[in-house]
């Protein structure tokens, strides 16, 4: 895994929808990245999980609303706003591979740069 201060732009695209579980978990999460394990793990952890609760609380409330009164209506909105996140972080990723090759970077990428870089890239075509 990447140390936080090593972390790609394109590795910080959380592609789930913030009102989305998954998404706004992964969004309130981000909140627990410190070097400090006691910080981390005593006061950021706990905070992020009350946090993380709450925002279940308002997702299942916003679905329970959205798919009750709009229905079938939600679904292309939905699939519209994470094509833009996809095409977001695809661009980042781009834009990252083309800096190392201008940059000419004489060392070898490491396996967790590969599987970051390259295998999103191959997924994301559909190959």
């Amino acid at each position: 895994m990447h140390n936080m201060a090593t972390k790609l732009s394109s590795e910080k695209v959380i592609v789930s929808a913030p009102t989305s579980f998954s998404g706004s978990a992964a969004r309130i999460w981000k909140l627990t990245e410190s070097d400090n394990d006691l910080l981390k793990w005593l006061l950021l952890v706990p905070i992020a999980l009350c946090l993380i609760f709450i925002a279940w609380s308002l997702v299942a409330i916003w679905y329970f609303i959205i798919f009750g009164l709009f229905g079938i209506f939600v679904i292309p909105f939905r699939l519209l706003t994470r094509s833009g996140r996809n095409r977001k972080r695809n661009s980042l990723q781009h834009r990252e591979l083309l800096e190392a090759v201008r940059n000419n970077q004489k060392r070898e990428l490491t396996d967790d740069e590969i599987v970051t870089v390259i295998l999103p890239t191959i997924n994301n075509d559909g190959k």
